[in-house]
């Protein structure tokens, strides 16, 4: 009888341990997501910030040494104010752009979702971690993030 009753908790203890390790990897692999949504968003925030400081300049520079010299930077006034005009229209567009494709308030909120999944992560180091009430701090994570891609 002892036979049988040490099969069936070594089954138990295989199921017990693929549950670890498959809460485990979903953890994981939630925080890869996170932090590639995180880095992308990061990198949009980046270039359109770039984009937006160089055509501001380049807008203030031609009409700031055209009045400066008192003769348009380039052709005549109407060339000189059509060019700084667009460059000043392109500062607006990028910089709409940059709100709608890297809205602040997602970049902060994907840095949170990682930093939560970076310590629900810690919490699975052992072995012996409590699997159902990190099951339900992972599934409140996914819950208070549902616009990150976790």
């Amino acid at each position: 009888m002892s036979n049988n009753s040490n099969t069936v908790s070594t089954s138990l203890d295989n199921q017990s341990h693929h549950h670890y390790d498959v809460l485990r990897q979903q953890i994981d692999d939630s925080l890869k997501k996170a932090e590639t949504q995180k880095n992308k968003l990061k990198t949009i925030e980046r270039r359109y910030s770039i984009i937006n400081i160089c055509l501001g300049a380049l807008a203030t520079f031609i009409t700031g040494q055209s009045a400066v010299s008192n003769d348009p930077l380039i052709g005549n006034w109407r060339i000189n104010t059509t060019v700084a005009s667009v460059l000043t229209l392109g500062v607006t567009i990028v910089g709409s752009m940059q709100k709608q494709l890297a809205a602040p308030d997602l970049l902060s909120e994907a840095s949170e979702c990682v930093a939560k999944l970076k310590a629900l992560k810690v919490e699975t180091i052992v072995s012996t971690y409590d699997t159902e009430q990190v099951s339900e701090e992972y599934q409140q994570i996914l819950s208070d993030f549902s616009k990150i891609d976790c």
